[in-house]
């Protein structure tokens, strides 16, 4: 099970603002064995908007999270990027319930009755109510953190697969909607995969050695994904180079976790019979009697 991240926003491709909500999500997701099969970012631009929606419900992912787009400013656009690329495609409409939740969301935050917010609201912040200017088939999602809703769209209104969730792109609104409201909808349709991970960190054998032990063994092994990461450290004022090793596996079988743990064998006896040095070990599931 696989689903897919677009996160949207000039002050990304501009250095200004550095993505949190892409690596976020994925910890989030990982646990419950779903896969983030890609990341893509793209301009606030409704062109570009609309292609990248077309060309991920293509691929049909399980879910497509969106991040960004979804305020009052002339820059807020995701919405109206994704209504063409929907099946049929549809209009903007103002949503009672999105009109609701904003002002629920700033009667929170001034402490006031949602009658004087609204009064408040239309005198001075008139454009707050784009913000509920949402896809005619759309299920809006209160934000506890934020003005903005969170937007579902089903899946019968995009490829039949796909359910496009799109979110604000601050991240302590983005983690609050994901959390309260995405997390328990997937739990509700019963999805969950499975994801199994071991690895560990080692030293006084370069990558480039070790990966040839990794060519020989990867093509027995199919199903587990193999990779390893190289990084220096200054330890009292020395450099320190050493790698990290992950193996990892989303197939749901009897057979992978046996895989698995010959793998690992395999690839930490090469270490030691080289002359590396185990660091440290992280063994998961059945795999735990390796950290001995």
């Amino acid at each position: 099970m696989n689903s897919e991240i677009l996160l949207i926003g000039n002050e990304l491709l501009i250095g200004k603002v550095h993505d949190t909500n892409g690596n976020w999500t994925i910890d989030q997701l990982l646990p419950i064995g779903m896969e983030i099969s890609q990341i893509t970012i793209i301009p606030d631009a409704i062109p570009r908007i609309h292609a990248a929606i077309t060309e991920a419900l293509a691929r049909s992912p399980r879910f497509l999270f969106t991040s960004g787009g979804l305020g009052p400013t002339f820059d807020d656009m995701t919405l109206s990027g994704i209504t063409g690329a929907l099946s049929p495609p549809q209009d903007l409409v103002e949503h009672p319930k999105a009109v609701d939740m904003i002002y629920r969301s700033y009667a929170r935050r001034f402490e006031k009755p949602e009658a004087a917010v609204k009064k408040y609201l239309e005198k001075r912040y008139p454009l707050y109510r784009k913000m509920a200017q949402l896809p005619a088939c759309a299920i809006p999602l209160f934000n506890s953190e934020g003005a903005a809703p969170g937007v579902l769209i089903p899946s019968e209104f995009t490829n039949g697969v796909t359910e496009i969730i799109a979110l604000p792109g601050i991240p302590r609104e983005y983690q609050a909607i994901f959390l309260e409201h995405v997390i328990p909808h997937i739990s509700e349709l019963g999805l969950s995969g499975v994801f199994h991970q071991a690895g560990f960190i080692f030293l006084n054998l370069g990558e480039s050695r070790f990966t040839e032990q990794v060519y020989s063994l990867k093509d027995k092994y199919p199903d587990i994904w193999i990779k390893t990461h190289p990084r220096m450290r200054i330890i009292d004022g020395k450099r320190q180079y050493e790698v990290e090793l992950h193996l990892t596996s989303f197939i749901d079988s009897s057979s992978i976790l046996p895989q698995m743990r010959e793998l690992y064998i395999k690839l930490r006896d090469h270490v030691i019979q080289s002359g590396g040095r185990i660091l440290v070990e992280t063994p998961v599931e059945a795999l735990d009697d390796f950290a001995q």
